[in-house]
């Protein structure tokens, strides 16, 4: 038995060789079509043609997933995770300021800078503070709240 399934890994493994595989793109694809199986068994109990429709999308979904899997066209499923990644690092990116900006807001402020409209952190209970921003070094003034 266990040669078996050590035949059938291997059997696998040659029929993948050139193909794409997996990535991050196609792991978000099946969260997004488990997301959808889940609220089409939810609308199924009020409207039956909802749950055709949501159904019919997530089999569409999950086919365009596992094609992207094997896949012989290596570049455009790169150049397409590689979009994915791009979009996704923007959310990543504004949820973790958001976070720092939690964790912090008790010891800093933060400010926007009035040219760049970069984010910049300053200490609190300084009183008014001129700031130069490091990326374009526009120069003003930012009042932290009083001394202690």
């Amino acid at each position: 038995m266990k040669k078996f399934f050590y035949n059938a890994a291997m059997k696998f493994q040659r029929f993948m060789t050139g193909r794409y595989g997996t990535d991050s793109l196609f792991k978000a694809l099946l969260i997004f079509y488990l997301i959808i199986i889940v609220i089409s068994n939810i609308v199924y109990r009020y409207s039956k043609v909802s749950y055709t429709a949501l159904w019919i999308m997530g089999l569409a979904v999950i086919i365009f997933a596992f094609f992207r899997v094997f896949s012989k066209n290596i570049q455009m499923r790169r150049s397409e995770n590689e979009s994915w990644l791009k979009l996704t690092q923007k959310l990543k990116q504004s949820t973790a300021l958001t976070k720092d900006k939690i964790k912090q807001r008790k010891t800093h402020k933060f400010v926007k800078c009035s040219k760049c409209k970069k984010t910049l952190r300053i200490p609190r209970h300084k009183g008014k503070v001129n700031v130069t921003c490091p990326h374009c070094r526009n120069q003003f003034l930012v009042s932290t709240g009083k001394k202690q």
